[in-house]
């Protein structure tokens, strides 16, 4: 799709046969029309554009080139659907691995945690232990 034509080259066709594409919103949200080139140039060639275009008030200023189905277009149409199917495929296979990396950290982390409590504990014991002695050897002397 070329939407850095200009709208000015292309001509709006009446209103009867109007085609909206609520899979192709326009910039504000609205489902876009399709309309049909009546100017010399681009005879019979089909655009999409804001379905406000033609009110007044404020528009937003949609507007591109409907791209002719061809062959060509349906075959690479059909190949950019597997390819993302096999991307989507990928990344839910990367996010489960992350889960599952996630899952791993937390139960070293855990282990550690535990690890380091119990040379606190063995830590402080052995404080206490050092005092004790060091009473019992001013006291005795």
């Amino acid at each position: 799709m070329d939407a850095s034509s200009s709208s000015s080259s292309s001509s709006i066709s009446s209103k009867q046969n109007v085609e909206f594409q609520p899979e192709n919103p326009c910039y504000c949200g609205l489902p876009s029309r399709v309309r049909t080139s009546r100017t010399k140039d681009n005879l019979g060639k089909k655009f999409r554009l804001c379905p406000n275009s033609m009110n007044e008030g404020p528009k937003c200023k949609f507007w591109e080139w409907l791209e002719p189905k061809t062959p060509e277009n349906e075959v690479n149409s059909g190949k950019d659907k597997k390819e993302l199917c096999n991307l989507t495929l990928k990344v839910s296979i990367l996010e489960n691995e992350i889960s599952i990396c996630k899952m791993k950290m937390e139960q070293e982390n855990l282990v550690v945690r535990q690890e380091f409590e119990k040379l606190k504990w063995k830590l402080f014991t052995h404080k206490v232990v050092m005092i004790v002695l060091f009473l019992l050897f001013v006291f005795k002397n």
